[in-house]
C-alpha cells in the first residue's frame, strides 16, 4: 500500500463529506455547522497520519514509534471531545511518555539485525607508466651559487636568514593578536553589564523545581524541565539594580513565578504555551498555541528590572504579583 494510494483516499473522502453536507444544506434537510465538526473532529486527522505511518512503517521514511504516538494523541482528544473520557491533558501525556520509554526499549531489544552485504574489490589497475627509479633523476645541488654568494659575503647562510625573518614575523603576529584580543575584552568587560555575573542553571527530567523558599540573591537563571512543576517566588530575592534574566522551559508542567510588588521593579513576561492556560500580571489566555507579552508599568525608567522567558508545551504558565 502506498502512501500516495492512501492520501488520495482520504482527500476523496475528505472532499466527498463536505460536499455532502452542502447539498443536504441546501436541500434544507439537516442543519449542520461546518465550524462545529472541525472543532470536533480535527483529532481524525492526527490518527488519520498515525495510521498511515503505521501502514508504511516498512518503508524507510515510515515511523511505526511515531504512527503510534500520533494514534494516541488523536484518540485522546477526540476522546475528550465527544465526552467519553475525562482525563486531563497532563495526566494522560504523563502516561503516555513511559508507555513510549516502554515501547523504545522493546523494539530495541526485538529489533532484527540487518545482515551486511561484503563487497568484492575490483581488481586494481595498473597504470601503464611507471615513475623513474630514485637513481634516474637528476642530481640537483644542495645550495645554488647565490646561497654561496649571500654566505661569503655575510657569513651565514641564505636558507638561515630566511628562517629568521620567517620567526620574526611569526612573533610580531602573534604579539599584534594578543594585543588586539587584549583590547577586545577591554571593551567587553566594559559594556557586557549583566551578562557578566554568575549564571544559575537547573534542569531535570522528572521532579519539581522550586526555588525562592528561603532568601537568596538573583542571578541570571536558566531552568529547564521535562516533566514537573516550577516555582519561582521572587519575593524572598534580593534584586540588584540593572537586568536580570530568567529563562524557563518545561516540556509537561506548570510554571508559576511570584514577583514582588514594588515600584522601584519593572518586570517584563514573554510566555508561550502550546496547550494550556496562561495568567501573566494582568492578561490571560487559554487553548492552543497561545502567547503574552506584557510588563508593568513604567519598565523603563525602573533601576531594577527582570526579564522572565517562560515556554510550556502542555502546561499552566501564572506570574503574578504578590504584596
Amino acid at each position: 500500500m502506498k502512501r500516495g494510494w492512501l492520501d488520495r483516499i482520504f482527500g476523496g473522502v475528505v472532499l466527498i463529506g463536505i460536499g455532502t453536507i452542502f447539498l443536504l444544506q441546501q436541500m434544507n434537510i439537516v442543519n449542520i455547522s461546518i465550524g462545529s465538526i472541525i472543532s470536533t473532529y480535527w483529532p481524525l486527522i492526527l490518527v488519520y497520519m498515525g495510521f498511515k505511518n503505521l501502514v508504511t512503517s516498512h518503508d524507510e521514511k515510515g515511523s511505526f514509534l511515531g504512527g503510534f504516538i500520533m494514534i494516541a494523541v488523536g484518540g485522546y482528544f477526540q476522546s475528550r471531545a465527544l465526552g467519553w473520557i475525562g482525563v486531563s491533558p497532563g495526566d494522560f501525556f504523563r502516561s503516555l511518555i513511559p508507555a513510549v520509554l516502554i515501547i523504545c526499549g522493546v523494539y530495541v531489544i526485538l529489533k532484527p539485525r540487518r545482515v551486511k552485504r561484503s563487497k568484492h574489490m575490483e581488481h586494481p589497475i595498473k597504470p601503464d607508466v611507471f615513475p623513474p627509479n630514485p637513481s634516474e633523476l637528476p642530481e640537483t645541488p644542495t645550495e645554488s651559487t647565490l646561497d654561496q654568494q649571500f654566505e661569503e659575503k655575510f657569513g651565514i647562510s641564505f636558507a638561515d636568514e630566511k628562517k629568521e625573518q620567517a620567526q620574526e614575523a611569526k612573533d610580531r603576529h602573534r604579539r599584534e593578536s594578543e594585543a588586539e584580543e587584549h583590547r577586545r575584552y577591554s571593551r567587553y568587560e566594559d559594556t557586557k553589564g549583566f551578562d557578566s555575573r554568575e549564571k544559575v542553571n537547573k534542569s531535570t527530567f522528572i521532579g519539581d523545581v522550586h526555588m525562592g523558599r528561603d532568601y537568596f540573591e538573583l542571578k541570571p537563571t536558566n531552568v529547564s524541565q521535562f516533566i514537573g512543576d516550577t516555582v519561582i517566588d521572587l519575593t524572598n530575592a534580593q534584586i540588584p539594580y540593572g537586568k536580570t534574566k530568567i529563562n524557563i522551559s518545561a516540556f509537561i508542567g506548570d510554571i508559576k513565578v511570584y514577583v514582588p510588588d514594588d515600584m522601584d521593579l519593572g518586570v517584563k513576561v514573554n510566555s508561550s504555551s502550546f496547550i494550556g492556560d496562561m495568567s501573566v500580571l494582568s492578561e490571560s489566555r487559554s487553548g492552543f498555541i497561545s502567547s503574552i507579552q506584557s510588563s508593568t508599568p513604567y519598565f523603563r525608567e525602573a533601576q531594577k528590572k527582570v526579564i522572565i522567558n517562560v515556554s510550556a508545551f502542555i502546561g499552566d504558565i501564572k506570574v503574578t504579583k504578590v504584596g
